[in-house]
Order: structure tokens, then C-alpha cells, then sequence
């Protein structure tokens, strides 16, 4: 009830900011300025002594700078053109959506949505509308996750960095779990001593054949050799890779871009090099015999991934350019319609929708599953492979913390559970009956799921069949992150991602659209100001509900309502799907006309100049002036934001595109498998993942 409170009192709050639009809909329309200015106001004869009706403005030396044009009063253009609203013509409205409503959509329409359904679709299409500081901070931190990610894979010298990344990157996106931390360990467990203290408990806590009442923790083999060797998956002294080594400073990172010949001898170049397989030693013929599998089933699980992947990069570039021709469209629209000197605000609309450009490029390099389920399964076939090949569960890739309790999930419907129809994976039995869960799965069980309840299902089945209830909230929306700081993004690196989504969104975007409307055609804060400062102020208020909200989700005890993730999800989904219908609502308001008005037009709200109504067209003075910041702002936000999203792109050209790879870097991996596959038997006998798994690949 209290949070209901809450969330009543924010609607009031923001309907309280909405005198500019108040005052527009006095539900008066049908008010013509043209013909009033035509029939009225362009017969009055200038008389700066009538100032019940006219303004005359003066320079500091008393001359009138305003001669033979008559600005009137605000009470005298209510009296002389009408008290209300002039719609803009039907063509005029038809053109401002063909010009920057059209392809505003097809770039919100090129950001990669999970597939999780329509409601899914609607709540971020709303996160993104309504609060593009989080979002765009939360792409920023999955990037930077990514980037830690590999960085921790290469700087422990592992044997297929990228590989290895990559399914740590999966990870990520199944619940916000770091699995790093895990795999260096279980990588130390298999090159310590065997019987050493380290060895035998993790193996006497986690494996059946060690477990017994009164089983000492001490190893049978205590000669202190160990099962394998200490450089087991490093890359050997003398075969030296490519490392990401120490992050650079961003003017480094800059100047590495202006400069390419100052790059260190063998290290390539960011935009040259399409596949991670550069990273690690070339010649894979000098692997030891029990490398070659295990480094196999993780690049076949890395593939795996990469082809269930969606991306496309050229295609978001080219929307890109899509909404600069929306941009250079208001430009020629204004120039056509001199006399009317309130077309200039559509440039400062496109200009504050600018903020979709790097939330729509950043999700096209991140990328989406094009199924909910296909990292499960992958993750959960890597384990197995793992597993078989060992003879005991390693611990190199723990199990998926994935929450499955039925309060958490709504889902105890009668008792069964079944495939989501449009899941595209086929469920299939991972053990049989008479078997426990870590044992090797029968593979001629397969039964159909359909009617068993949760008691017959395994722990697997479980996560396959829940995971896209919870997936929403739980990892698989780049654009919604409850937690920024982890062990992946430090507190002190989500606060710079921060600042930078601050500064992105409210000076690239709200400032030139702000500085368009105040100065022009009146220097003042009137309906237009008010509008984007209130866009602004829901921006900001949202970002202030989700730290809130997220403080209290994660210190709130349990059993709390707020403390379930599901509930915060629908919190948030709400609280943006209403402020995305007051921005709709006030860019609307605006396209249509409803500013159109005496009250808009006089700037009356600002306390610096007096209330007037200019309805003469620009002179040609005024026209090139204000040609200066119509173009100047808008662009330099255009251009500034590019060149941010390329400096993004060139500082984490590696990480962000671990499972986003094009079409010449998927053929690549297809064949380094196969000649990974054909160097040892071994290898050769578990060889059908790669034609069964790659053979479908979607290319980008």
C-alpha cells in the first residue's frame, strides 16, 4: 500500500507540471493566426503610446528596434484572434510524421529485443522513453562487464581467452552471474597436488564417489603429482598471445586511434582483428593431449552461443541515417516555411529524441538470444561434455543460479508444467528415472514432457522450463539492471557510467533542443522551454525512482514485497509506461498544435523580457541568426554523439562483440573447429556438436 502511495504521489507531482500544457487545452480550437495577423494585426498602425494592445521594444539608447512591426499584447491577441488552439493543417501534420515520427520508429524498432513476448517489447520500448539515463547506463555496464570478463580471461593467461569470455558472458545474462571467480578456482583444484587439502575437499563436498560416513578427507593417491600440469589451459611460456593488458585512459585510447602505427609489434589492430582466436597461441598442433577436448567443448559451447546470437550492425548504421534524414528533413522544412516562425521547434524535438541513437547502436554491438533458452542449454551441454570426459564434475562452470521458486514464479498452475510453445527448444529429458542428476544423461530418453509434475522433473528441466518466466528481470533485458556495481563493474566505474548517461542524455540532448526553443522566435521560457524541462524532469525523477526502489529491493528483508525481483520489474514497467504516455502525450500536444496558442506564443512565463506576441515573419536578419542555432545545436549534438558511440566502439571493439560476430568471423570459427576436432581421436568421437550445432547458423 505504501509504495501504491508512493507511485500516486509521482503522478500528481508530474500532472503538476504540466502548466504549459494546461493551459494549451482550453478545448478553444479552430483559432487561425495566419488569417488573424492577415485581417487584424497587419492593419494596426504602430503606436508604441497603446499599451493596452501593442509593445514597442528599445535598445539602451532609447531606439525602437521593432519599427513597422507590430507585436501585440498577450490580452489584446486573445481578443483579437480567439482564446484557444490553432491545429496545424492536415498536410502540415502529415508531413511532420513522414519527416521524423517514421524513422524515430524504424530505430527504436532496430534495438534488439529478447524474445520474451509483446508485454516484454512494450515495458522497454517505455524504459527506454521514459528513462534512457538507466537504460543507457545499464548497456554501458553490460559492456564494461564484458570487457572485465575478458580482460580476467587474459590476464590468467587461459587458452582461448575469447572462448572462455564468451560463456562467461552468457553468464551474465542468466541472472547477473560472475562465473570467473569459480573457474580460476576449479582451474587451480586440477593443477594442485593430488591428496592436497584443496583437491580432496572439493571433491569430497561435490562428488558422489568421495562422499560416505567416516570417508576421511585425505586422497588414496598422495604421491603429490598432480592430475594435470601447473600451465593446464595457460598459454606456455614462449607462446604469448594477444593480452588486453592494463585499460588505457581514453586520451590514449584516442590517440591509438589517430595514430595506428603506434601499436605494439604483434598486437593487432582493434578494427582489423574480426575473431578472437588471434588472442591465444595460432599453432594449436602444440596443445598437450589433454587440452584439446576440453578447449573443444568450450569453443564449440562459445559457437554455440555466437549462432544463437542476433546482431546486426550494418543495419542499425543504416537507421542511424534514417534519423539523420529526419534531422536534415526539419532542417529544409523550416527553411521552406519562413513565414511561420514556429516550425523551428520540430528541430528541437528531433534533437531531444537524439537520445535513441546510442541506446539503439549499443544494443545492435550487445546483441540478443534469439531464443530464452538457448544459453541454458548450451551451458547446461558444456557441463555435461565437461563431465563425461573428466569422470567428475570439475567446477570449471558452476550451475546456473537461476531462482525456481513457484511464489517467485506465478507459475503452480495445477501442479504441471509445460514448453512455451514459442520457445523453439525442444525439452528433453537429461537423466532417466533410475538415475541421479550427475550422472552421464541416456540419450535415447526422451520422453515428452507434457504432464509430468515438478517433483519428476530434474533440476535441468526445471531451469528450461522457469527461465523464461524470470528472464525479464533476471539478466536478459540489456536495458534493466537493478545491481550496476559487482565484481564485474567496481562502484567507482558504474559512477562514471553514470556520469557519462547523465551527461549524454541531458547536454547532447535536452540542452540544444532547450537553447532552440528559448531563443527562438522569442528569447523567453514559454510552453515549448516548459515542455522539454518537464521531458527532462520525468527523466530525472524516473532515474531517482530506480535508485530508490533499487535500495530498498536489496535491503528490505525477505518476504517483503519489494524485495522480490518479479514485483520491482512491474514496478518499474509501470512507473514507465506512465511516463512515457506523459511524453508521448506532450510531444504530441506539440506536433499537433495545442501550443499553438496566445499563452505559448507570448512567452509570458520568462521574467526577462515583457509578455508580447510576435506573429510577423522572420526578417532576414533574424532569419540567418536563428539559422545559426538551428543548425549549430542540433548538429554538434548529432556529431558529438557519433563520435562517442565510435570511441565506445574502438575501446570495447573486443569485449562488446564477444557473442556478436558477423558473418566472415562465424565461418572462421567453424573452421578452427574442425581443425581443432582433427587433431586428436578424442576430440573426433564428440565431433558431432560441431555439424549439429553449426550447421544451422543464421548469418548476419
Amino acid at each position: 500500500m505504501r509504495f501504491r502511495s508512493q507511485l500516486f504521489a509521482v503522478a500528481l507531482v508530474s500532472i503538476l507540471l504540466f502548466p504549459a500544457l494546461g493551459s494549451a487545452f482550453r478545448w478553444v480550437g479552430g483559432v487561425n493566426f495566419t488569417a488573424c495577423y492577415d485581417n487584424s494585426v497587419k492593419n494596426l498602425a504602430q503606436n508604441c503610446s497603446d499599451t493596452a494592445n501593442q509593445v514597442c521594444l528599445f535598445d539602451g539608447n532609447g531606439v525602437l528596434t521593432n519599427p513597422n512591426r507590430i507585436f501585440i499584447t498577450y490580452e489584446a491577441c486573445e481578443r483579437l484572434c480567439g482564446d484557444g488552439y490553432g491545429l496545424w493543417e492536415t498536410k502540415d501534420t502529415l508531413l511532420r510524421i513522414s519527416l521524423w515520427v517514421i524513422p524515430a520508429v524504424i530505430l527504436i524498432a532496430h534495438f534488439h529485443f529478447p524474445p520474451l513476448g509483446p508485454a516484454n517489447i512494450a515495458c522497454v520500448i517505455a524504459h527506454m522513453l521514459a528513462d534512457p539515463i538507466d537504460t543507457l547506463w545499464c548497456l554501458l555496464t553490460r559492456i564494461t562487464a564484458r570487457r572485465h570478463l575478458l580482460k580476467r580471461a587474459e590476464g590468467n593467461r587461459l587458452l582461448g581467452a575469447g572462448a572462455v569470455a564468451t560463456i562467461w558472458a552468457a553468464y551474465d545474462e542468466l541472472d547477473f552471474h560472475d562465473p570467473s571467480g569459480q573457474f580460476l578456482e576449479a582451474l587451480a583444484r586440477l593443477e594442485a597436488p593430488v591428496g592436497s587439502y584443496t583437491e580432496t575437499r572439493y571433491y569430497h563436498e561435490t562428488n558422489s564417489q568421495f562422499k560416505g560416513p567416516g570417508l576421511s578427507l585425505q586422497s588414496p593417491q598422495t604421491d603429490g603429482t598432480s592430475r594435470y600440469p601447473p600451465d593446464f589451459l595457460r598459454i606456455k611460456e614462449g607462446r604469448e598471445g594477444h593480452r588486453f593488458g592494463r585499460s588505457k585512459p581514453l586520451l590514449h585510447t584516442i590517440k591509438a586511434w589517430l595514430s595506428p602505427s603506434t601499436r605494439r609489434i604483434g598486437q593487432p589492430s582493434l578494427r582489423r582483428v574480426p575473431d578472437y582466436f588471434q588472442r591465444w597461441d595460432h599453432d594449436i598442433r602444440q596443445l598437450d593431449q589433454d587440452e584439446r577436448p576440453v578447449l573443444y567443448f568450450i569453443e564449440v559451447a562459445a559457437q554455440r552461443l555466437v549462432f544463437n546470437r542476433d546482431e546486426s550492425l550494418l543495419t542499425t548504421w543504416i537507421s542511424v541515417l534514417g534519423l539523420m534524414s529526419a534531422l536534415m528533413g526539419a532542417f529544409v522544412r523550416t527553411w521552406a516555411n519562413r513565414l511561420d516562425n514556429q516550425t523551428a521547434h520540430t528541430i528541437a524535438t528531433v534533437t531531444l529524441l537524439l537520445i535513441v541513437l546510442p541506446i539503439v547502436k549499443l544494443s545492435g554491438n550487445i546483441g540478443a538470444f534469439t531464443s530464452s533458452t538457448a544459453a541454458i542449454n548450451v551451458i547446461q551441454q558444456l557441463r555435461q561434455d565437461l563431465t563425461r570426459h573428466f569422470g567428475f564434475d570439475t567446477g570449471l562452470f558452476p550451475p546456473l543460479k537461476i531462482r525456481t521458486a513457484p511464489d517467485e514464479l506465478d507459475t503452480a498452475r495445477k501442479g504441471y508444467y509445460s514448453v512455451p510453445a514459442t520457445d523453439g527448444i525442444q525439452l528433453i529429458r537429461l537423466t532417466t528415472p533410475t538415475t541421479s542428476n550427475t550422472q552421464v544423461p541416456d540419450p535415447e530418453y526422451n520422453p515428452q514432457p507434457d504432464g509430468l509434475s515438478r517433483s519428476e522433473l530434474s533440476e535441468e528441466e526445471k531451469q528450461l522450463l522457469d527461465w523464461p518466466r524470470i528472464a525479464a528481470f533476471s539478466g536478459m533485458n540489456n536495458s534493466y539492471r537493478p545491481q550496476k556495481s559487482s565484481s564485474l563493474v567496481p562502484r567507482h566505474w558504474s559512477l562514471w557510467l553514470l556520469t557519462i548517461s547523465v551527461v549524454w542524455t541531458l547536454g547532447f540532448c535536452f540542452t540544444p533542443a532547450m537553447l532552440i526553443s528559448y531563443l527562438t522566435p522569442l528569447r523567453g521560457f514559454a510552453c515549448r522551454s516548459l515542455a522539454w524541462t518537464t521531458i527532462a524532469s520525468c527523466w530525472v525523477a524516473s532515474l531517482v525512482l530506480d535508485l530508490a526502489w533499487t535500495r530498498l529491493h536489496h535491503h528490505s528483508y525477505p518476504g517483503k514485497w519489494i524485495s522480490k525481483p518479479r514485483n520491482l520489474w512491474r514496478l518499474t514497467c509501470a512507473r514507465d509506461l506512465f511516463f512515457a504516455a506523459v511524453i508521448i502525450l506532450i510531444v504530441t500536444a506539440q506536433q499537433l498544435g495545442l501550443y499553438n496558442s496566445c499563452f505559448c506564443r507570448s512567452g509570458q512565463l520568462s521574467r526577462v523580457l515583457p509578455g508580447y506576441v510576435n506573429m510577423t515573419p522572420f526578417t532576414d536578419a533574424e532569419f540567418m541568426e536563428g539559422w545559426k542555432m538551428w543548425v549549430g545545436a542540433p548538429s554538434a549534438s548529432f556529431l558529438v554523439s557519433v563520435v562517442c558511440i565510435v570511441i565506445l566502439e574502438r575501446s570495447f571493439s573486443e569485449s562488446a562483440r564477444l557473442l556478436s560476430r558477423d558473418k566472415k568471423e562465424r565461418e572462421r570459427m567453424i573452421l578452427h573447429l574442425k581443425r581443432l576436432a582433427g587433431m586428436s581421436p578424442e576430440v573426433r568421437r564428440v565431433s558431432w556438436a560441431l555439424s549439429e550445432y553449426s550447421g544451422g547458423q543464421r548469418s548476419k
